[in-house]
């Protein structure tokens, strides 16, 4: 399905320019898998990343090996495929980085959980965590208080924090609303905690510029050679590729065993002329 939204958006490239990238958190046709906002860059981080940690696995181990040619190939794939604007776009991305480091490895970036993090290739890679905006409509009233940022709010009974008279009024207003309209209560609570200051919006004065998106032609290339279905599941099998290898540095399979095999275990299994 989206092979063919691909070859039409590069048909249609002519009429309306953006069809030519994919928009991120679409579908892609499987369930639960959305399109990727930026996949060279976590493609790269990832690669370049396992091949750094296959780095503590003895060289004769057949495993090693094998991860080792598989990621520098697909490696080596990924970084042949640069988006239009890309040197412009880093060259601004280092000004920034130089000037507001500080800022950039907070927890908090823009609303969102992000850190930077300096790759074992020397790019620096700055990695955060999207959190869909939550809708209340959806969410099940049970008379608490859902929202992650009032770490002042426990219940909608009990208020922490200094209350001012007018805000007293206001509270009792919202108590009013609380069983009719709990969206409109809960957004009021968020409101007010702002203005009290119990509630912080977390974010940084840096406004960060994301890399510039790989063309829907240039993925559909990079997805072809790479033969192992769309990039999003490329992705994923990088990332489970990482951790492979975290357990497999854990659980040193190289070394001899604990507890050797008797002598003459498998003789019964032996294929004898």
């Amino acid at each position: 399905m989206r092979a063919a939204l691909r070859l039409l958006a590069t048909a249609t490239a002519t009429v309306r320019p953006s069809a030519r990238f994919l928009k991120p958190g679409s579908p892609t046709g499987l369930t639960g898998l959305g399109t990727h906002p930026s996949p060279r860059s976590a493609l790269l981080y990832l690669y370049n990343h396992t091949l750094d940690k296959l780095k503590q696995i003895p060289e004769h181990s057949l495993y090693r090996q094998s991860a080792e040619a598989l990621t520098k190939h697909r490696l080596a794939i990924v970084e042949q495929y640069v988006p239009d604007g890309y040197d412009a776009w880093q060259e601004r991305a280092r000004k920034l980085l130089e000037k507001h480091k500080s800022d950039l490895t907070a927890r908090q970036f823009d609303g969102q959980h992000a850190r930077l993090v300096e790759g074992p290739d020397g790019r620096a890679y700055f990695i955060r965590q999207m959190v869909p905006p939550q809708d209340w409509r959806d969410v099940e009233w049970d008379g608490a208080v859902l929202d992650p940022h009032f770490s002042w709010v426990q219940t909608g009974e009990d208020v922490v924090g200094a209350v001012k008279l007018e805000d007293s009024d206001k509270l009792l207003e919202l108590d009013k609303i609380r069983e009719s309209d709990p969206v409109a209560y809960r957004q009021g609570l968020r409101d007010l905690g702002i203005k009290m200051g119990g509630v912080v919006e977390d974010k940084s004065p840096v406004e960060w510029e994301s890399e510039p998106p790989l063309s829907a032609e240039q993925i559909a290339e990079m997805e072809a050679r790479i033969g192992s279905g769309l990039i999003e599941e490329v992705v994923q099998v990088a990332e489970g590729e990482l951790k492979l290898v975290d357990i497999m540095t854990q659980a040193r399979p190289w070394e001899a065993l604990e507890e050797e095999a008797p002598e003459g275990q498998w003789t019964y299994f032996e294929r004898k002329e």
